[in-house]
């Protein structure tokens, strides 16, 4: 929800998300939930990044009772973890942003904090915690092989093949959608950037319907991000 740059649309986007995309379920980054969304505990999973960021990770769902899951990890509000049950269909979801480097000389780099991260969630994902899962894992990653191609490297890719390896499908890929899908809108740079995803275990990723990028007027004003919808058939 980019909050940083967009704080003065902040309950607006609210609203849009809450009542125009109506999800059951929303996985959002780089925000702050409305003062209303933060008193409901039952439906909400959100921490603060911390320091100058005043923004994190969460999720939130209007229909289903949430509980938040912790692992000890330095990236508390980068990832927010969270299970649900629906129907008979326990979930784990997992709501991440690719935090980048703000100094040091990793200054400007997401993709060494992402691999750290998924280095303190391979317990998880390997079944350690709790038995094997059904996983969801989505958000603003800040991750794509459009970067490898700039920076003359293979770290992208190998995060992506991290996440394959830890048994998690690309929704986009499932469905055979074309790659890239722009979810990001950089002042900068004309490249049309795809910097969202989701991520599913196997079991479930054979019940994706459809995902989709969502472009409109209102979504432009809100943010530099596009929303991803999933749907999925439980």
């Amino acid at each position: 929800m980019a909050y940083p740059f967009y704080k003065s649309y902040h309950k607006d986007a609210w609203d849009y998300l809450l009542n125009e995309i109506d999800a059951d379920i929303i996985l959002f980054q780089e925000a702050r939930p409305t003062a209303y969304l933060n008193e409901d505990d039952k439906h909400l999973v959100w921490n603060e990044i911390g320091d100058n960021r005043s923004w994190g990770s969460g999720i939130y769902s209007q229909k289903y009772e949430l509980k938040e899951e912790t692992i000890k990890s330095d990236f508390k509000g980068v990832f927010s973890i969270a299970n649900t049950t629906i129907g008979v269909i326990d979930l784990t979801l997992i709501s991440i942003y690719g935090l980048i480097e703000n100094n040091g000389p990793n200054k400007g780099f997401a993709i060494t904090n992402l691999h750290r991260i998924l280095s303190d969630l391979t317990g998880l994902f390997c079944g350690r915690i709790n038995g094997k899962r059904n996983i969801i894992l989505g958000g603003d990653l800040n991750a794509s092989l459009q970067i490898d191609q700039k920076q003359k490297g293979e770290s992208h890719k190998i995060f992506f093949e991290r996440l394959e390896d830890f048994g998690l499908k690309d929704a986009f890929k499932k469905l055979n959608k074309p790659y890239p899908l722009q979810t990001l809108r950089h002042s900068k740079s004309k490249v049309k950037w795809q910097n969202d995803y989701f991520f599913l275990s196997e079991q479930i990723s054979n019940r994706i319907v459809d995902c989709a990028v969502i472009e409109n007027e209102s979504i432009r004003r809100y943010s530099d991000h596009n929303p991803v919808v999933m749907t999925i058939e439980l």
